[in-house]
């Protein structure tokens, strides 16, 4: 009795989500003339959904003009269900998350949900990470942008679709975790952004980008600036480096397509002194991965390859 009363308590700190299986579903609906709701932990102002207590919301409906606001209390997280929701901006991210000690976006099952950003940034913002993430607050850096550990999954085959029509796709200046899900990001700039991390361990993923496909920023800590590619299927097109992380990439179990018009992977980061790359390792574990770049394939300053990962550059396998 005490076991089942320990693994039961020890599922709902798992979930993080402020309930624990009781918890009622809290509908939300956007429609072009307002958003719909009459839960306490919202606030409404127009077309703009605000989400400022921990819980489970599903979203659902079609908006053309309007933003969902994840504002959590410190140490609070927020799953929020997308249900057949088409919600457009032009003015700010559709999905902001300012805060929150985790947040988790759930595609719900044999649904689709598209996510469109049409806002024009400042310059101050394209100058690069740095300075988009001291401005995200106020100017968001992508369709999807997050200043707290992300984490997106799947119930079944729910399908998301990004389309960042004037920066990055989908962005976290924390962590980005995804688990599943059909998910289709094409972005202007950067396709998926974690700063501290990378990890993908399942769903169906294509990114479409105009610059960096799947990078991680961070330099500041050795232990961080990394991408896991677990499982899943991900295709990459991009027109700078397909993936790029400062420390270190590792293939474990992905399917790994990339088509780059610069470099495949890089890792490592620049040398002031002479420019050189130097730096982070690539690990080829397990998985398949396929590169075609039109520059070099793969930068790094140390690799390893197991076995059991399959690895094909420009159409030659990699021994």
């Amino acid at each position: 009795m005490k076991r089942g009363l320990f693994l039961l308590l020890l599922l709902c700190t798992a979930l993080m989500l402020g309930g624990c299986g009781s918890q009622e579903e809290k509908l939300i609906t956007f429609s072009d003339t307002g958003v719909k709701s009459d839960l306490i932990g919202v606030s409404i102002d127009g077309t703009t959904l605000t989400i400022k207590q921990s819980g489970t919301y599903t979203v659902t409906g079609t908006c053309a003009e309007g933003n969902i606001v994840i504002d959590a209390p410190e140490g609070k997280s927020i799953e929020l269900i997308l249900s057949n929701l088409n919600l457009t901006s032009s003015k700010t991210a559709p999905i902001l998350v300012k805060s929150g000690s985790l947040i988790v976006i759930t595609i719900k099952e044999k649904t689709q949900n598209i996510i469109t950003d049409n806002h024009k940034y400042t310059e101050t913002v394209e100058q690069g990470d740095q300075s988009a993430e001291s401005l995200l607050t106020e100017i968001p850096d992508a369709a999807i942008s997050s200043k707290s550990p992300l984490l997106i999954r799947a119930n079944g085959d729910g399908k998301l679709v990004v389309n960042a029509n004037s920066y990055n796709g989908i962005a976290s200046s924390d962590t980005l975790t995804i688990e599943g899900g059909v998910i289709n990001v094409s972005a202007k700039n950067h396709g998926l952004r974690g700063k501290d991390y990378v990890l993908i361990s399942g769903g169906v993923i294509t990114v479409k980008a105009g610059e960096d496909g799947i990078k991680s920023t961070n330099t500041e800590r050795a232990a961080l600036g990394y991408i896991n590619f677990k499982g899943g299927v991900i295709n990459i097109q991009a027109g700078d480096e397909a993936i790029y992380a400062p420390r270190s990439v590792n293939f474990s179990g992905s399917t790994v397509t990339v088509k780059s018009k610069n470099i495949g992977v890089k890792v490592g980061t620049k040398s002031s002194a002479d420019e050189a790359w130097t730096g982070g390792t690539i690990n080829f574990l397990a998985g398949t991965i396929d590169i075609t770049s039109s520059d070099d394939a793969i930068i790094s300053e140390k690799q390893t390859k197991q076995d059991s990962a399959l690895i094909t550059v420009n159409g030659k396998v990699l021994e």
